[in-house]
Parts: structure tokens; C-alpha cells; sequence
């Protein structure tokens, strides 16, 4: 298989979708998910758009790069439930709908938009770009910069979903939460400017203070109490709340029920956090898996992208 880092996120991520499913803007301590499947509670394995958008994009992605290949799916999607497990459209939040719509009505392609429009939207259906095979005259913070602009136009989603891939591209190499973590960091640490990029996007606890480094960061973010860690659909509090998670996990299943028991917007945090924790760990539960809703769906784009060389 060639696209075998791409594979085994994609699983992983509709693994985590589907089970935070059900449990999406419960509140934290209300409830208790045990990963386990009773007849009373039996495992969901229904994804939602979170997997069908990135879904949507790797298609898009096997064709010459072209930003309205890659809208006119995400249309395909809304208005005709192509690449949903039951050939529905469900999940998506006001400001995906309101770009679609847009879109439909001739509207910009890439957008503007305020700073109230930051929602996670883009930073769950822009990751397959960590795996997408770039070529010479692009780079990868342009194709995540356009990917995410297509719905979520602020400078702040952009640079949240920047600093996701960057980290993700490094796990099948490095295998290592803290590792990749910690070089992502010192990556949008290197400049002044990128520093100050950070400050101005509400991630200062990513900047490393003077005569600190990297790894004080990671500690002082490891050591957060759950009630610290923010758990809403905005952009900044998902990257949070999935570093933090990440930084807490001692195995695959450990690491998706704490997502999907930290409430909120669990079917995106659980997904993000399945598809980074599946590189260091390698006990994807059988249940969970064969619990998918029609994998075919999922199966068929991982064939595309076997047959399209374009992603590892």
C-alpha cells in the first residue's frame, strides 16, 4: 500500500468522529464513555463531517491542485451526501454551511472572514495535506493556508491548522507525542514575527519565554488540570485541548475515551486526538474499527489514494 500513513488516519480519525459522536456538547462530568459496547449502549459507528470532508478533500487531492475541485466536493457533500456513511450531510457547523452557500452563489473562493468566524470547521478536514505529496512549486503552508481559507478565511484558523499538520507530518517518523510536539514549537518559535504571530492569535501558551525552552512548554501545558483545558468548537481551544490530551495518553483507547469524556465538541477532538496518537500506539481496538458504519465509503478513497501516488 502506498498511502499508508494516510490510511491509518483516516481509520483512526472516522474511529474517533463516530464514537464523540453522541456525546457532542454534553458537559464534561455528566457522563462516563467506557469504550465498551453493551446492548443497552451499543458502540456508534455513524461519522459524521468531520470524516466525510476529509474524505472529500483527499479526493480532490488526487487531480492537479485545484482549489474549486476541492469546493465543488465539499458541495457534492452538503447537497448530495457524497462521502457520508448513509448518504446524508450532517454535522456542519454555521460558518462551513454559510461558505457553501456562498460558494453556490457565486461568491468568493477563498474567503476574509472575521475574527468571530474561528470555529474548528477547516482544522478537521485539512489534515490529509500532512501526508499530501507537495510538489515544487508549492509549499505546504500555501495548500493549508488555501485548503483552510475555502471556509474559514481568518489569519487564526490558517495558522492553527498550519501548526496541526506541521506536527502530524512529523509522528510517522518520530512515533513520539513530546518529540513532535516539541520540534512544532520550536518551528513557529524561530522568528520574531512568528512569535509575535502567535501572541496575536491567542496562542501565547505556545510561545516559549526567554530562558525557557520548548519543553518547559510542553510541561507546563502537560500539567494543566482537565478543568483548565477548554473543550468548544473554537479552533484555538481544539488545539489546546488535543495537545493537551495527547500529552496525557498511555494508549490508543486511553487517549480517545479522555477525548470523548472531556466534553464539548468531542466527535472533532476525539478525531483529531485518534489520528495523532494512532502513530505512537498501535492498538487500535478491533471493535471499534469493525463498529464503522459503511467502511466501504472510507475503503474506496484509501484505494484512490494507493492508485494516485500523491500521498504517503
Amino acid at each position: 500500500m502506498v498511502a499508508q500513513n494516510l490510511r491509518r488516519v483516516v481509520y483512526a480519525f472516522a474511529m474517533g468522529d463516530a464514537l464523540g459522536g453522541p456525546y457532542q456538547y454534553k458537559t464534561r462530568g455528566t457522563y462516563t464513555f467506557t469504550g465498551q459496547s453493551t446492548q443497552q449502549s451499543p458502540l456508534n459507528g455513524k461519522w459524521s463531517d468531520d470524516t466525510s470532508m476529509s474524505l472529500a478533500t483527499i479526493n480532490a487531492l488526487f487531480e492537479p491542485y485545484n482549489l474549486q475541485v476541492v469546493m465543488d466536493n465539499y458541495e457534492q457533500y452538503y447537497q448530495q451526501g457524497k462521502f457520508t456513511p448513509e448518504g446524508e450531510a450532517f454535522g456542519m457547523g454555521e460558518q462551513t454551511i454559510k461558505a457553501l452557500e456562498a460558494y453556490q452563489q457565486g461568491g468568493a473562493l477563498l474567503r476574509e472572514d472575521a475574527e468571530t468566524a474561528n470555529g474548528n470547521g477547516a482544522l478537521m478536514r485539512v489534515w490529509p495535506v500532512a501526508f499530501y505529496t507537495i510538489t515544487a512549486d508549492q509549499t505546504v503552508e500555501q495548500v493549508v493556508n488555501e485548503l483552510t481559507a475555502l471556509t474559514h478565511g481568518h489569519g487564526q484558523s490558517k495558522l492553527v491548522a498550519n501548526i496541526w499538520v506541521a506536527f502530524l507530518r512529523l509522528l510517522p517518523r518520530l512515533k513520539n507525542v513530546e518529540r513532535a510536539l516539541e520540534m512544532a514549537i520550536r518551528r513557529y518559535n524561530r522568528t520574531p514575527a512568528l512569535v509575535n504571530k502567535l501572541r496575536m492569535n491567542g496562542l501565547t501558551w505556545l510561545v516559549i519565554p526567554d530562558g525557557q525552552t520548548a519543553d518547559d512548554v510542553i510541561h507546563q501545558l502537560r500539567e494543566l488540570s482537565i478543568d483548565e483545558v477548554p473543550n468548544s468548537g473554537y479552533v484555538v481551544d481544539t488545539l489546546k485541548a488535543v495537545f493537551w490530551l495527547l500529552l496525557q495518553a498511555t494508549s490508543f483507547q486511553q487517549a480517545v475515551q479522555s477525548a470523548i469524556n472531556i466534553g464539548g465538541d468531542t466527535d472533532t477532538i476525539a478525531a483529531l486526538v485518534a489520528s495523532a496518537i494512532a502513530f505512537v500506539y498501535d492498538d487500535l481496538p478491533t471493535a471499534w474499527l469493525d463498529s464503522l458504519a459503511n467502511k466501504n465509503v472510507i475503503e474506496r478513497e484509501c484505494l484512490l489514494a494507493d492508485a494516485s501516488h500523491k500521498f504517503s
